[in-house]
């Protein structure tokens, strides 16, 4: 019950939220303003406490079992021929979660939503390779360096997995200060990292104007 109600309560103030998040240059919560749900470009995105949804990318199936109604979270399960290669636990997911590809198919990061109004934004890293799914060390150098540049120790802070660059292997995270006055000077602070997602390392930092115009030219 507890996630319907945050969702609800996501699909209610959804327009505020959102030009909040613009003014911010924040990427919004994938589907956890609305009870639309679906795909575009290469991310698929849908809110599961409200809908089950299982996707395709080539002959492989994904998909996010909830857990029951006492434990908030989910797994994420991907299969082939309906055997199960990945179950990776969620924690706290309780409003949305979307999934974004690398061009060649052979990499994908999930981004899930905590149902906080203005964050709590996770993201994990997988390769697959054959019937093998490993998970990327993308995010860690990322958090860490932004937690000491401008982290907010009140709330801690927000990741979100925006696109892969053309190469397949550069991911383009979007990490994010909560834009309330207990975060300090840095509330709202917001810019990009792209990464190279198998060995975890920063390859480069965006400001805000870069991160827009970058966003602008490849909508996700």
């Amino acid at each position: 019950m507890q996630g319907s109600v945050l969702i609800l309560r996501f699909l209610l103030l959804g327009s505020a939220v959102s030009i909040s998040n613009a003014a911010l240059g924040q990427i919004d919560a994938p589907v956890a303003m609305t009870e639309k749900s679906g795909c575009a470009h290469d991310t698929c995105a849908w809110a599961p406490s409200l809908k089950h949804r299982i996707f395709t990318a080539g002959d492989l199936t994904y998909t996010v079992e909830m857990y029951q109604k006492e434990e908030t979270g989910g797994d994420f399960v991907m299969r082939r021929a309906g055997n199960e290669l990945l179950r990776a636990r969620l924690d706290g997911l309780s409003a949305s979660v979307s999934v974004v590809w690398s061009a060649d198919k052979k990499n994908f990061a999930i981004t899930w939503s905590l149902g906080g109004e203005n964050g709590g934004f996770h993201v994990r890293a997988f390769h697959v390779e054959g019937d093998l799914i490993t998970e990327f060390p993308a995010t860690r150098a990322a958090l860490d360096d932004f937690d000491e540049r401008h982290g907010c120790e009140a709330r801690g802070n927000n990741i979100q997995a925006h696109s892969w660059l053309p190469d397949s292997r550069t991911l383009v995270l979007v990490l994010s200060n909560y834009p309330s006055a207990d975060c300090g000077r840095d509330h709202g602070h917001t810019e990009a990292y792209l990464v190279d997602a198998p060995r975890g390392k920063i390859v480069q930092r965006w400001n805000l104007k870069k991160l827009n115009e970058y966003m602008a030219a490849h909508p996700e």
